[in-house]
Formats: structure tokens, C-alpha cells, sequence
């Protein structure tokens, strides 16, 4: 039963997508590696298949893989397992689910990042993102629904449905532009874009229905569908009407959606900005650094890409191939180049931006708190897991994400907090989590048959998806057999089990 569903994939006849993505990751190894030729930077050498398995599984899954899985793998002597296991975790029965939430879970953290964080409790956004990209719904549409679907209706709510709000949220996150930086500006100092082109982008949000928060006062308008939608700037008694940001006009017709119509102009296959900024984004999900950095500096004189002809062949296999997400994630996984260790071999490899090993990046809060749920076979009081949502405001896994949100555009910079460590150490959720009462994967261990030896190396294995160097086996089997301080050796097995939830190893994807 071991490799019964990557057995099933192979039943499958390859499709003409599956060896397109591998074929556009052959083409993104020989983009990096003639960037590095020409930097002359060796690579490092490629991750062994435990490093490999672990960072595939929080990739695709948003959590550290099960002892079961990993030993799976391990043991699992296919040529191409890699590729295999990849799709499973993607898409196979068992794990699509957990692979939908986590990718909601990311593109509702970028697309709140600037929210206002009362209000960004998005529970129906969460839900519509799980519902499209469970259905791998092509990126565009996806697009086009979150600007006019009811179910997306609290992303406006979270920009508190104010038009200059969603306009710095959608140019950021669609167009990879900072268009609010020209929001208070009447010439071109907020950047490449002019004051009049931001009103003019944001008028297209000023029929969001709802309220509006200013202040203290909340302020409902009434609009009418007759007339192209405008804007009134702030200050002043001057209003101005929707237009694109290439500039051309709107062909405005009565009772027209403007949300609609800009959807349409956003996704539109040549833009110049909307599968440029998909692409940059996925890749800066995969290496913590975008080929354009930061990922919504698209189009500055000063910021230019990485490796400017692998971000066009990437954009242009992601548009023909109709904003499948998948497809473009399967080709950036089955790579080389993702699949580098972290270890630096050469001082040339330690700058991100060549891609010459594989950067080290810090778990996002879901990402923590699944794989510690994960790894412990923990189940929290009051609450299923298994739905993989933000639950109640005072559920274990909502306390758990206020203390730990970080920004999702800076994984690679991601420090753990002195108030965040103190609270993995001592709060009660990991003390439940990595008490011998609490752990269902602690207690199996052991009770379990085995040397000491053996049971350190299956903590090591659940916890950390490796085995234990010969020295820390050796000291830390030492510690177990002298039972530590309270001269109690499953006490000390559990001293080891908490030492390594605690390890920075385990709270970084590497």
C-alpha cells in the first residue's frame, strides 16, 4: 500500500502538460546555470532526499510530512519519485484538499497584507480561494471573480470599501506595481506612475457596495450605473473618470460593471503586467526571492530582473498554457535549480538572487502550527483541524496565528521573536502538544519497540524529516539512557521530542 497512489499516476498516460512543465524545467535550469556560469559561482550540489522531502511537503501542503510519508519516500526507489510525489502532494486524492488550503492560505495573506487587520478575519475569501484552487480554476478567472464575486466580498470589507484602498491591494498583488506610492503625489515622485493615474485606476472601485470607515463615521453612497464611473479627489472639488493604466479608455456602457470591466483589462493575456507579476509571485512562494525583488517592483528603472529571460520564457509558457497554476508549479518544483540544497559550498552562492542553492526560508504561522499539529499527532480541544480554516477568534489555531503572522513577501528574512519563542517553549499548546499525554506520535515512539538509539532517530525523522548526525545520536541517546534530570528516561525522550520542536530547524524550510 506504500506508493499505492503514485503507482496509480503512473496508469495515467503524460499529458502533453506534464511534459511541457518538464521541459520548461529543463529551460529554467539552463537560465540559472548560464547566469551562474557567467557570475562564475558553482552551484551547490542537489538537496539529499530527506532536505528535499521535507521542503516539497511544506511547498505543496503547508506542513511537514508525516513519519509515515517520509519513511515512504525514503524508501522509495524510483528514478523519477521526485516528480511523483510532487504531483501526489499537489493533486492526488489524499492530499489536494490540504494542498488548496495552503495555497489559500498564502494568497490570502498577500492579498490582506496591506488590510487593515481588524477587519482581515476573511473567512468567505478564504473559502472562495479553497473552492478555485481546489478546481485548479485558471489564474485569470480566478482573478476576474475575486473583483466582482459576492463570495470575495470580504476583501473589500477588509480594505474597508475604500477605492484608494483596493487599488493599492489589486496594482500590488495583480500588476506587481506600487501604484499607491502616487497617491499623494501631482507629478511622477511616488515612483512611475502619476497622481491622475492612480484616482483614475481607483475609480474603478468607487461603486464598492457596503460601507465606507473614515474615521470615526461610517459613510454609505449612492451611485448610479448611468453614467462611467469617477472619482472625487481628495480635497478638492474635481473629479476624475476610469482609465487603464496603459492609458487607453473604457468603452463604457449604462448599468456596466466597472469592477467588471477592469477585470477584464487586468487579466487580459497582453498585459504587460498581470501574468508577469503571477510568474514573479510563484517564484518568490518557491525561493523567498522573487526574479524581480520585491515582487511588487515591476517595471522601476531600478529594479530589473534577476535573470530577465527566464521571467519572459516563464510568462510566456504561463499565458499559453491558460493560467494553469499548477502547470507553472510543477515546472518551478521538477527544476534543479528548486531542488538545491541549502548549504553553502561556495562564498559565491550566498547571494538569493542567483539561485545557486536553495535560500532558507521561516514557516509562515499556518505553516508552523500545521506541522506542529502535524508532527505531534496533537489535536487541539474544540477544534477539527481538518477543515484547515481560521476557526473561532479564541480556537488554538487563531491565538496561535495572531502571535505569529509575518509578512509574506519577506520569508527569507523571517525572525523568530523573543515573545514567539517564549511562547513555543512555554505556551500551553506546545507543552501539550510535546507531552507524553498529548503526543499521540511521542507516546507511539516511546512505547514502541526499539533501541534508544533508534527511537532519537524516529523524533529526529518525525520532527526535523532527517535522520540524527552518529554525534547527536550518540549524546543524545546518552541523555535518554541517563534520564536526564528527572532520572526518568521517557521524561528525557520527551526533554529530546520538545528540544527539537523548539530548534530553529524545525521552524524554517529548508
Amino acid at each position: 500500500m506504500r506508493y499505492l497512489f503514485p503507482i496509480l499516476l503512473l496508469l495515467v498516460p503524460a499529458t502533453a502538460s506534464a511534459d511541457d512543465a518538464a521541459a520548461l524545467s529543463a529551460r529554467i535550469d539552463e537560465h540559472v546555470t548560464a547566469r551562474l556560469a557567467r557570475a562564475k559561482v558553482p552551484p551547490a550540489p542537489a538537496a539529499d532526499d530527506a532536505e528535499f522531502f521535507r521542503r516539497l511537503s511544506l511547498d505543496l501542503t503547508g506542513r511537514a510530512p508525516s513519519l509515515a510519508m517520509t519513511r515512504d519516500f525514503l524508501d522509495d526507489d524510483r528514478p523519477d519519485k521526485r516528480r511523483l510525489w510532487a504531483d501526489e502532494l499537489l493533486d492526488g486524492p489524499d492530499f489536494a484538499d490540504r494542498s488548496a488550503a495552503h495555497f489559500a492560505n498564502y494568497w490570502r495573506s498577500v492579498l490582506l497584507a496591506q488590510a487593515n487587520p481588524q477587519l482581515a478575519r476573511a473567512g468567505r475569501l478564504e473559502d472562495f480561494l479553497r473552492k478555485h484552487l481546489r478546481a485548479n480554476t485558471p489564474y485569470d478567472r480566478l482573478v476576474r471573480d475575486l473583483f466582482t464575486s459576492p463570495e470575495a466580498g470580504d476583501y473589500f470589507t477588509a480594505y474597508e470599501n475604500k477605492p484608494e484602498n483596493v487599488a493599492g491591494s489589486t496594482a500590488r498583488t495583480f500588476l506587481g506595481v506600487r501604484l499607491e506610492c502616487a497617491q499623494c503625489h501631482a507629478d511622477r515622485s511616488g515612483g512611475s506612475w502619476t497622481r491622475e493615474q492612480f484616482w483614475q485606476y481607483a475609480a474603478f472601485f468607487s461603486r464598492l457596495p457596503g460601507p465606507r470607515i473614515e474615521g470615526n463615521t461610517v459613510r454609505v453612497e449612492a451611485v448610479s450605473g448611468a453614467e462611467p464611473p469617477r472619482i472625487k479627489l481628495p480635497e478638492k472639488d474635481e473629479y476624475v473618470g476610469a482609465r487603464f493604466l496603459d492609458g487607453s479608455e473604457i468603452d463604457w456602457k449604462p448599468g456596466a460593471d466597472p469592477r467588471a470591466l477592469l477585470a477584464a483589462w487586468v487579466t487580459r493575456p497582453d498585459n504587460p503586467w498581470f501574468a508577469r507579476a503571477a510568474v514573479n509571485r510563484v517564484w518568490h512562494a518557491f525561493f523567498g526571492v522573487g526574479l524581480i525583488d520585491p515582487v511588487d517592483g515591476l517595471g522601476a528603472d531600478d529594479n530589473p530582473p534577476s535573470h530577465p529571460e527566464l521571467l519572459d520564457e516563464l510568462t510566456r509558457a504561463f499565458v499559453a498554457h491558460d493560467f494553469d497554476l499548477r502547470f507553472l508549479v510543477r515546472a518551478v518544483v521538477g527544476s534543479r535549480t528548486y531542488q538545491r540544497t541549502t548549504r553553502q559550498t561556495q562564498p559565491g552562492q550566498a547571494d538569493p538572487r542567483l539561485f545557486a542553492r536553495m535560500p532558507v526560508r521561516g514557516l509562515s504561522a499556518e505553516q508552523l502550527f500545521d506541522s506542529l499539529v502535524e508532527v505531534t499527532g496533537y489535536v487541539p480541544p474544540t477544534e477539527n483541524t481538518g477543515e484547515y480554516r481560521l476557526g473561532g477568534a479564541t480556537s488554538p489555531r487563531a491565538k496561535f496565528l495572531a502571535k505569529f503572522q509575518t509578512p509574506p513577501d519577506q520569508p527569507i528574512d523571517t525572525h523568530t521573536s523573543i515573545q514567539q519563542a517564549l511562547f513555543l517553549m512555554n505556551g500551553r499548546l506546545a507543552t501539550d502538544a510535546g507531552s507524553l499525554e498529548g503526543s499521540r506520535t511521542l507516546a507511539a515512539v516511546a512505547n514502541g519497540p526499539g533501541s534508544t538509539t533508534e527511537k532519537v532517530g524516529q523524533l529526529f525523522l518525525v520532527v526535523l524529516g532527517r535522520k540524527p548526525t552518529d554525534a547527536e545520536a550518540k549524546r543524545l541517546a546518552a541523555y535518554v539512557e541517563s534520564g536526564g534530570p528527572a532520572k526518568d528516561p521517557r521524561a528525557a525522550l520527551a526533554d529530546v521530542f520538545w528540544a527539537l520542536l523548539n530548534s530553529t530547524e524545525f521552524a524554517v524550510n529548508h
